[in-house]
């Protein structure tokens, strides 16, 4: 007897609403942990290859260029430049800016506090320091520099 003939017709199926639980935990990796301690103390670090002199964000643990191991990470802005911008949709959602930094390739995607342009320079505003915990949202939001 096949398990078609056990199971009978597909009409017979039957379904059933259940969890699996999976219990996992994810590591930023040696690059993204220097990124995401740098922000706790109210910096922004960039990667930066020694050989091919090149700094980049996100910051990576091999050049993309040469391949080369980074080993060093740099200070970037404070002040970017929004190359890229989001309007809200209907809802009244937040704007996202694409903020680069000049002499970095690559850059970040975060909440624009206030209106901007493509063009304008802003810079981040970060949490007080005693409410920073190694996250990306240390960063309240990037606004316009004054």
């Amino acid at each position: 007897m096949t398990l078609a003939d056990q199971l009978g017709s597909t009409s017979e199926a039957r379904a059933w609403a259940d969890t699996i639980p999976l219990l996992y935990e994810y590591t930023a990796g040696v690059a993204g942990e220097r990124f995401l301690r740098g922000l706790m103390t109210g910096r922004i670090l960039a990667g930066y290859c020694e050989t091919c002199k090149e700094a980049s964000l996100p910051a990576r643990i091999y050049c993309v260029n040469c391949y080369g191991e980074i080993k060093k990470f740099v200070r970037v802005g404070p002040a970017g430049r929004i190359s890229a911008i989001s309007r809200p949709g209907k809802d009244g959602g937040p704007t996202f800016a694409y903020v680069t930094f000049q002499g970095v390739r690559g850059g970040m995607i975060h909440r624009l506090l206030g209106r901007g342009r493509a063009g304008s320079e802003v810079v981040p505003r970060f949490l007080p320091k005693g409410q920073r915990k190694g996250s990306i949202n240390d960063i309240q939001g990037f606004e316009l520099k004054r």
